[in-house]
């Protein structure tokens, strides 16, 4: 992953593989804090849709169609992650949020669509957690990077 660049989802900043230049950007300012992290995308991109507005107790239901297709887009891209490669554990984890995600139907009711949402979302976490697991690393823990979103509440999360 070394020598590796791309952009944050979140802030746009550009992510490294080496994790000695980790949350700077080239002239010192500050960068993303995903990067040098193994599969920044995928965290960054998960933080993204987690501390989004569709999970608020007043989202509006343009809020949550936007989440619904955002969830959508996260898992197509786990997807080309895991393409090629033996990864059973996220493999399966990505199947349950897929078939979370279509249980969804946010146009329909609401209570449900969030739930079900939730549930695909919290499916691909595990999947980003095997892929980590795979690499010996710790899991993702997204409350470390609350401070880098707009979070008032986190509704729906699980209590540790």
């Amino acid at each position: 992953m070394a020598g590796t660049d791309y952009r944050c989802p979140h802030c746009g900043a550009e992510l490294r593989g080496d994790p000695r230049r980790r949350g700077s950007r080239p002239g010192g300012t500050q960068g993303c804090p995903y990067d040098g992290m193994a599969y920044a995308a995928l965290r960054a991109g998960h933080d993204a849709i987690y501390f989004g507005p569709w999970r608020r107790i007043d989202a509006l239901p343009a809020e949550i169609l936007r989440g619904y297709h955002r969830i959508g887009r996260h898992l197509e891209v786990i997807r080309a992650t895991l393409t090629g490669h033996d990864f059973p554990a996220a493999a399966r984890d990505l199947d349950e949020a897929i078939e979370a995600l279509h249980a969804a139907d946010p146009r329909e009711d609401a209570r449900d669509a969030l739930r079900f949402m939730d549930n695909a979302l919290s499916y691909a976490h595990r999947a980003i957690d095997d892929l980590l697991r795979k690499k010996g690393d710790p899991p993702h823990q997204p409350m470390d990077f609350a401070e880098w979103y707009d979070v008032v509440e986190v509704p729906f999360r699980e209590e540790e």
